[in-house]
């Protein structure tokens, strides 16, 4: 995708509109409708995270790209070998800034992989939210329990999420287990849901409700600003 990309702005340099967050390059491939600000957005980025969180991607691509759909499921952004891509189509301001923090917590896992997920602690907490949730569902509506105990992403547990269960019953049933519901997805997004709202939600609701995740965040946080000699 990024070699049809470069290729595509080489062809059109008119189009391509260049940024930056701390360092990083930030192109805009596509007109914003009025309502967003991407100075505004990646202003406010860069009062809420850490520079030293920003090392594990080159830079950001903004527009309309082909790996937003997926399996009937439509994304607004993406991490992807070193990259971040954010849809142009956003709400508000802080609906982008949402989803490119969210990224950036994608481009931390690789790279700090033994921080996050080495001592599996956060994937217990995660599972034992996940076979509490089991129980909460409804019976008529419950999925088998193996698909509740697989850590890592299923499409097919996803759509029973977000069409058998829906969102609207998930935040009654989640609401002092998860975050938010896109953190039941996974593993992963459970990790990156944390980390977003950890800069940009409710920190204290976040350590009540998962203070291993919560801690995670904070200890990675430390070990990075510490790497990079960041006070």
């Amino acid at each position: 995708m990024k070699k049809y990309i470069l290729e595509s702005s080489m062809a059109a340099q008119d189009s391509l509109k260049e940024y930056s967050l701390f360092d990083k390059p930030v192109y805009l491939l596509a007109d914003l409708p009025e309502h967003l600000d991407l100075i505004r957005v990646l202003s406010a980025i860069e009062n809420k995270i850490f520079r030293s969180l920003t090392g594990n991607f080159e830079n950001i691509y903004v527009g309309q790209f082909d790996d937003f759909e997926s399996d009937g499921r439509h994304f607004n952004a993406l991490y992807k070998d070193g990259t971040i891509y954010v849809s142009a189509t956003q709400d508000d301001d802080a609906d982008m800034i949402d989803d490119i923090v969210h990224e950036i917590a994608h481009s931390l896992e690789k790279s700090n992989y033994e921080e996050i997920y080495g001592d599996h602690a956060l994937e217990k907490e995660f599972l034992a939210k996940r076979k509490y949730l089991y129980h909460l569902a409804p019976t008529k509506k419950r999925a088998n329990l193996v698909y509740f105990l697989n850590p890592d992403y299923d499409v097919n547990f996803d759509m029973y999420l977000y069409k058998d269960l829906g969102y609207d019953l998930l935040r009654v049933l989640a609401s002092e287990l998860f975050y938010s519901p896109y953190a039941i997805t996974a593993l992963k997004e459970y990790w990156a849901n944390g980390f977003e709202h950890y800069f940009l939600g409710d920190k204290q609701k976040l350590k009540d409700i998962s203070p291993i995740l919560y801690n995670k965040i904070v200890n990675l946080i430390e070990f990075k600003k510490e790497e990079n000699n960041e006070l």
